[in-house]
């Protein structure tokens, strides 16, 4: 009888602690998710045709690849580097300076926006402390890397 009511205990207590977990996070955004919600939103902004849309999505993409593949955002020298040379092909594709400095003046604007969380309980864990900021699809917390 004892055991009984002992083993009932402890599965009421283990599934209380279940319960009382964290969900799961979201799925992340894959690059090249991420790679065309970029180039969407840089495009209309420098009126790039088809090809140089499409140049900049695989210079985007190469980037973000790169950036998984070398883990550059846990070295600040390699990311760096890695931006310079993205930058640098943006600006060979661009062949303008004034297309250029409004490349670079749309990116700051893009990377000073705040970071939308889709979830459906938004409203609901506005304070929450473990919901600081959405998935960037890298994985490491470092905020974004475009």
């Amino acid at each position: 009888m004892k055991t009984t009511i002992l083993f009932f205990a402890l599965l009421f207590v283990w599934s209380a602690s279940v319960m009382a977990q964290e969900p799961s996070p979201e799925p992340a955004v894959s690059r090249e998710e991420g790679t065309k919600l970029i180039v969407d939103n840089i495009s209309p902004k420098l009126n790039l045709n088809k090809v140089q849309k499409d140049s900049l999505m695989i210079i985007f993409r190469r980037f973000m690849e790169d950036v998984q593949t070398y883990h550059a955002q846990s070295n600040p020298k390699v990311f760096a580097f890695m931006i310079q040379n993205r930058d640098g092909n943006v600006k060979k594709l661009l062949r303008d300076s004034l297309k250029y400095d409004k490349y670079l003046l749309v990116l700051e604007d893009i990377k000073n926006q705040p970071i939308p969380i889709h979830d459906s309980r938004q409203q609901n864990n506005q304070g929450s402390p473990h919901r600081t900021r959405g998935s960037n699809g890298m994985g490491s917390g470092m905020g974004r890397t475009y």
